[in-house]
């Protein structure tokens, strides 16, 4: 793929194709005036380390906010992943950079940058993963620092369970699951847990790959600090040591909760209950209460990988394959 010279200012900031004399989209239907991002995000069009275009926002979650963007040097679709925790962070006025909001959140700010920092030279050292999202590039600018991941095409587990009325054999399942387990195997081995597995989060790209997807709450897990671990909370996905952070640790296990929740989805079309509902009551019933036909082990693998209690499940996700047998 050659380098992408075209005039920026003629580029769809949604799509990359070019834009018409009128200021519309003849690919994507929008229209330049809507092609904006809100105040707290990059400015559309915004160049990154002399490359990478910044298109239209994604998404924002505590800790980054998320963008499509083109590799002009390579002529290619990317994901732009920034460090901005909206706790302590603010953009200035119309400009790219990112301020600290109040000086109180100075060693707030400091600890969470050098753990994203700590966090992508990690995941570029293993970016070759068959069952994760590419990891392309990092680099720091704006007083904030950059991720840039593979775009890829694809279905989420979420919308393929979907159009088989939302389960599908145990056999199926792991067979979709087993490389996002496999290299979550790789990643606690570098000391980093993922967080925020669910099947929105798991892509299947051209039918034929699986890849597990959006690293904005992984953490390293082995990382003494004062500071309270951030947690992304997915109801009947998120472990009770999110909730209850003040009271538990985490650790591999936290994801090992998130797979078995993820394969609990798979086996029987039903999200388990909150795990702060569990700790009131804790009532999860079995795939085979529920009337599915499940493998004996697999269905016992998957009851103790969602033990509401840290100690009580796997403690690796090594151990849940195992009792899976795959």
């Amino acid at each position: 793929m050659g380098i992408d010279t075209r005039d920026i200012t003629k580029i769809c900031p949604a799509c990359f194709n070019d834009l018409d004399g009128n200021g519309t989209c003849p690919f994507c239907r929008k229209r330049e005036a809507d092609l904006k991002n809100p105040p707290s995000a990059l400015p559309v069009r915004t160049m990154l380390n002399g490359r990478y275009l910044v298109g239209t926002r994604l998404g924002m979650g505590g800790f980054g906010i998320t963008y499509v963007g083109r590799d002009m040097g390579r002529s290619r679709k990317v994901v732009i992943k920034e460090f901005f925790p909206k706790d302590f962070a603010v953009r200035e006025s119309g400009g790219t950079r990112v301020n600290v909001n109040a000086p109180e959140v100075v060693s707030s700010y400091n600890h969470w940058f050098n753990a994203f920092v700590a966090e992508a030279k990690i995941l570029m050292q293993i970016k070759y993963l068959h069952g994760v999202v590419k990891l392309l590039d990092f680099f720091e600018a704006n007083n904030s620092a950059y991720i840039v991941t593979d775009y890829l095409e694809g279905q989420s587990l979420y919308a393929y369970l979907k159009e088989r009325g939302y389960r599908i054999s145990a056999e199926s399942a792991l067979n979709v699951l087993r490389p996002v387990f496999e290299s979550l195997a790789i990643l606690h081995e570098h000391g980093v847990i993922h967080k925020d597995i669910s099947p929105e989060n798991i892509l299947i790209v051209q039918n034929k790959y699986v890849k597990l997807i959006d690293f904005g709450a992984a953490s390293l897990y082995k990382m003494k600090t004062p500071e309270k671990p951030y947690s992304v909370l997915k109801a009947g996905y998120s472990p009770i040591e999110f909730y209850r952070s003040d009271k538990y640790k985490q650790g591999p296990f936290s994801d090992v909760y998130q797979a078995g929740a993820t394969l609990y989805n798979c086996v029987t079309g039903y999200i388990p209950a909150t795990a702060a509902e569990r700790e009131k009551s804790d009532t999860l019933p079995t795939p085979t209460k529920l009337g599915f036909k499940v493998p004996y082990h697999v269905e016992k693998a998957v009851m103790r990988a969602l033990a509401l209690l840290p100690e009580n499940r796997f403690q690796t996700i090594e151990q849940f394959m195992s009792a899976l047998g795959i």
